[in-house]
């Protein structure tokens, strides 16, 4: 997804693609969430290096939520998050308000 024509509908989004072999997973539109005294931090642990879902269902109760978390931590690759990293997961009624409404 490099090199793309100026007009493209791919420049105004996140688009989710493999560092390793180039493998194109998707695109999203981007979600602005400034940081609250609502947020809650996660330190990232070796079981949950690969496993972003199972952070999402944590905090959410839901696995589908894991792309806000990436989003707002600036993670393009949400299967490389290196033990020790912390993350910072918006409170659940303010993603509700502002993204999922």
């Amino acid at each position: 997804m490099k090199d793309l024509p100026e007009t493209s509908r791919y420049n105004w989004s996140v688009y989710y693609q493999d560092s390793a072999n180039g493998d194109f997973w998707g695109t999203r539109q981007p979600v602005k969430l400034k940081e609250s005294s609502s947020d809650l931090f996660h330190v990232v642990t070796d079981k949950d290096t690969h496993r972003i879902d199972l952070i999402s269902w944590k905090y959410y109760h839901d696995v589908r939520l894991w792309w806000i978390i990436a989003e707002v931590n600036n993670i393009a690759n949400p299967l490389e998050i290196p033990a020790g990293t912390i993350l910072r997961i918006p409170d659940y009624k303010r993603i509700q308000m502002k993204v999922l409404a």
